[in-house]
C-alpha cells in the first residue's frame, strides 16, 4: 500500500511539474500571455500527461500479455498492437478535445472557437503521431526487456543441457573401462599367456590402448566440466 501511494505521489508530482514547465515555456514564447491562457495551458498539460500516466501501465500490461516476439520470432500480436496503438490514440484525444474546445473559447493564440467534433478531429490529427510514437516507445521498451529475458533463459537452458551432456559423457567414459573390466581383461590375458602368447600380447596391448583412450577422454571431459562451471 505504501509503495502504491508513493508511486502515485511521484506520478502526480511529475505531471504537475511537466505541466508547469509547459506553461512557463508558453509564457516565454507568447508575448501576450494572459492568466486565463496560462490556466488553460496548465489544465491542458495536466490532463494530457495524466492520461499518459494512466495509460502507460495498460500499455505495459498489453505488451507483456501479448508479446510481439517469442524466442526472437515475430508473432501475430504485432498486428494487435497496431490496432491497440491506433485505438489508444483515438481514446487519448477524447478528453484533450474538450480542453481544446475551452482553449479556443478563450481565443488563445488567435484560435477561433471550435465545436467538440472539430476540436476532436483537430487533436486527432495534430497529436496522433507523437501519441502513437509514445505507445510504441513504451511497448518497445517492454518488448526489449522480454527479449533480453528470453535470451538469458535460453542461455541458461543451453548451459544446463551442456552441463548434463558433459556429466553424461564423463560418466560414460568412467564406466566404459572400470577397474572390474580391466581386471577381467588382464585375467583373460594371463590365461592365454602360456597357451597363446601372441594372442595374449595382442589382448594386453588392445586393453592398454583402450585404457589410455578412456583416461584421455575422462581428462578432457573433466577439464570441460570445470571450464563450464567456472563460466557459470
Amino acid at each position: 500500500m505504501r509503495n502504491w501511494l508513493r508511486n502515485a505521489g511521484i506520478g502526480v508530482g511529475a505531471v504537475l511539474a511537466v505541466a508547469m514547465m509547459i506553461t512557463v515555456q508558453q509564457w516565454i514564447i507568447i508575448p501576450k500571455f494572459t492568466l486565463e491562457s496560462a490556466g488553460v495551458v496548465f489544465l491542458d498539460a495536466v490532463i494530457d500527461w495524466t492520461i499518459w500516466l494512466l495509460l502507460t501501465p495498460l500499455i505495459v500490461l498489453a505488451a507483456r500479455k501479448l508479446p510481439m516476439f517469442r524466442r526472437g520470432r515475430p508473432q501475430w500480436n504485432i498486428l494487435v498492437h497496431l490496432l491497440v496503438g491506433t485505438a489508444a490514440t483515438a481514446i487519448w484525444s477524447v478528453p484533450i478535445a474538450g480542453i481544446t474546445m475551452v482553449f479556443t473559447y478563450y481565443g488563445f493564440d488567435g484560435m477561433k472557437p471550435m465545436t467538440y467534433g472539430s476540436a476532436y478531429l483537430y487533436e486527432l490529427q495534430g497529436r496522433s503521431f507523437y501519441y502513437t510514437l509514445f505507445y510504441w516507445l513504451v511497448a518497445g521498451i517492454v518488448t526489449a526487456r522480454l527479449l533480453a529475458r528470453d535470451a538469458q533463459e535460453e542461455a541458461a537452458e543451453a548451459a544446463r543441457l551442456e552441463r548434463e551432456a558433459l556429466a553424461a559423457d564423463l560418466e560414460a567414459a568412467r564406466v566404459h573401462f572400470d577397474p572390474r573390466g580391466l581386471a577381467r581383461e588382464l585375467r583373460e590375458a594371463a590365461e592365454l599367456a602360456e597357451a597363446e602368447p601372441t594372442r595374449a600380447e595382442e589382448q594386453i596391448l588392445e586393453t592398454a590402448g583402450e585404457l589410455q583412450r578412456s583416461l584421455a577422454l575422462t581428462a578432457r571431459l573433466a577439464a570441460r566440466t570445470r571450464l563450464a562451471a567456472t563460466a557459470d
